[in-house]
């Protein structure tokens, strides 16, 4: 009865896959009622901040912002895989000011974050980079030139691969037929 409940509320309110309905419905009065992030066209933290967001493309299940503290910048691009994570205070900043006039930005390509990637607390990735599929971003890292080749993990000031994954999926141990 309670899953049905849950199915009513989430299709009534149009609540995204993965998202929690609490946090949706909270979402919504930050949004509409106080006006926090009211152009972003996907739940967003009240404490997080999405400037130019209709310059943001997003792939299913991605909802950057939706952690505590998170700046989004896109007056350049970003276009965000499937099933990205983002974690709490991540910075994503696709343009820098011009330093001999402060009103505008330089021009560079959008960031581009590939399928399946996993941004850590307090990661900033910078103007034009690439992410490829299943790159992992460790916590505080900046990430200032691309990696679109993917299966690594980032770490460090500025970010360097620090581990290859494997390509191919991990087996489950329900998998072994022994």
């Amino acid at each position: 009865m309670r899953d049905k409940l849950r199915k009513v509320v989430r299709t009534l309110l149009r609540v995204p896959e993965k998202v929690d309905i609490a946090f949706y419905v909270q979402n919504l009065f930050w949004k509409y009622v106080l006006g926090v992030n009211r152009r972003v066209p996907w739940p967003v933290h009240f404490t997080s901040r999405v400037a130019a967001p209709e310059k943001v493309r997003l792939g299913r299940c991605s909802y950057p912002g939706d952690m505590p503290g998170c700046y989004i910048q896109a007056i350049n691009g970003i276009i965000i895989g499937d099933e990205c994570i983002f974690g709490p205070g991540v910075g994503l900043i696709s343009a820098n000011h011009d330093p001999e006039n402060y009103d505008r930005h330089l021009p560079a390509p959008p960031i581009r974050i590939g399928n399946y990637c996993w941004v850590g607390m307090h990661a900033v990735i910078l103007p034009g980079v690439e992410l490829g599929d299943h790159t992992i971003v460790g916590a505080g890292s900046v990430v200032t030139q691309s990696f679109p080749e993917g299966y690594c993990v980032l770490a460090g000031n500025p970010a360097r691969i620090i581990k290859r994954l494997s390509a191919t999926p991990p087996r489950l141990s329900s998998d072994n037929t022994a």
